[in-house]
């Protein structure tokens, strides 16, 4: 376990036991089944709220909300499958961590251009309906798009099997419409591991040929290179994604994109290898930025809209230890 895995499992226990998540229970569990779904073990962990506490790892005010949008969307949550409950009820989920930030705005449309604005250092006209969700909101989460770059022959559900963005938002700055994937990170970081398989070769090692944004190795081989090891697999996947996705509506040259990672300042370890080792295999590295969430939601301190949700986040994942 990292040293700022540690810290913030201390820290999420801190308000368990400080009663900030009220009355639910922890001692949850993970479930652990073969390849061929036979149950294999459970094992519980205080980091983790009963099954049917996990409603409260959401912040209260958008945890029904939130279940219809992944219902009425056919998004699967973290774990779903192996733990056979949802949404999880582990303390240090990415998945939550991200919703927590960003669900409660998704439907303000000055709010989200606001943090958008903030974050790439751009200014953009506004933000546009999701074009995948259609219900009137300015984020889509676990974005995919017609089943692009799918991780799965059996197919694929927003979420899982499939490169999917953890938040996406779509603006527009004059005649040009840019996307913005986010890609959202919490307590992570990665072992080594060479991911290349004939699988995969097949369905990137093209596409990263002809990127306009991914710089081929210097060798000029793609199997086992950077792009096959995390955090750059991951950030790989999404600029594909994005790039075939504007290839596929784009009906003019006006179509761009801008890449962001939200990682906490503290994980020094992620963000250090995203640093060394993605950015500089960017073309274009003014189009993609990593940022820590309570930065990335600057523009709304002071806006009372929002003051139940930042002091929320303060107590929960900001202030410091």
């Amino acid at each position: 376990m990292t040293k700022y895995k540690d810290q913030e499992r201390k820290r999420q226990l801190e308000c368990y036991y400080n009663s900030f998540f009220k009355t639910v229970k922890n001692c949850g569990h993970w479930n652990f089944y073969d390849d061929n779904g036979i149950f294999i073990k459970r094992v519980h962990s205080r980091v983790i709220l009963r099954p049917e506490d996990s409603l409260g790892n959401l912040f209260q005010p958008i945890s029904w909300l939130t279940l219809d949008y992944f219902k009425r969307h056919n998004i699967a949550w973290w774990r779903e499958d192996e733990d056979r409950y949802f949404p999880t009820g582990h303390l240090l989920s990415s998945q939550i961590h991200c919703l927590n930030h960003l669900f409660a705005l998704r439907k303000d449309k000055n709010a989200v251009l606001a943090i958008v604005n903030h974050a790439t250092g751009m200014v953009f006209d506004e933000v546009l309906p999701s074009s995948l969700d259609n219900d009137g909101g300015y984020i889509a989460f676990e974005f995919a798009y017609n089943e692009i770059l799918d991780e799965n022959d059996k197919g694929a559900r927003r979420g899982t099997f499939c490169t999917s963005i953890d938040a996406m938002i779509e603006a527009r700055k004059g005649v040009e419409k840019w996307w913005i994937p986010i890609e959202w990170k919490y307590t992570e970081t990665y072992e080594k591991e060479d991911k290349t398989c004939p699988k995969r070769l097949e369905r990137y090692e093209d596409k990263i040929k002809q990127s306009s944004q991914l710089i081929m190795p210097k060798n000029g081989e793609v199997a086992h290179s950077i792009y096959f090891q995390e955090p750059c697999y991951e950030l790989m996947r999404q600029t594909l994604l994005v790039e075939q996705l504007i290839q596929m509506t784009q009906k003019s040259d006006t179509d761009n994109f801008f890449h962001l990672n939200v990682i906490p300042n503290g994980n020094t370890e992620l963000r250090s290898a995203v640093e060394k080792c993605f950015i500089p295999n960017l073309k274009d590295k003014s189009k993609f930025r990593i940022i820590d969430p309570e930065d990335f939601l600057s523009p709304l301190k002071g806006n009372t809209n929002y003051k139940e949700l930042l002091d929320y986040l303060e107590t929960r994942y900001w202030q410091s230890l």
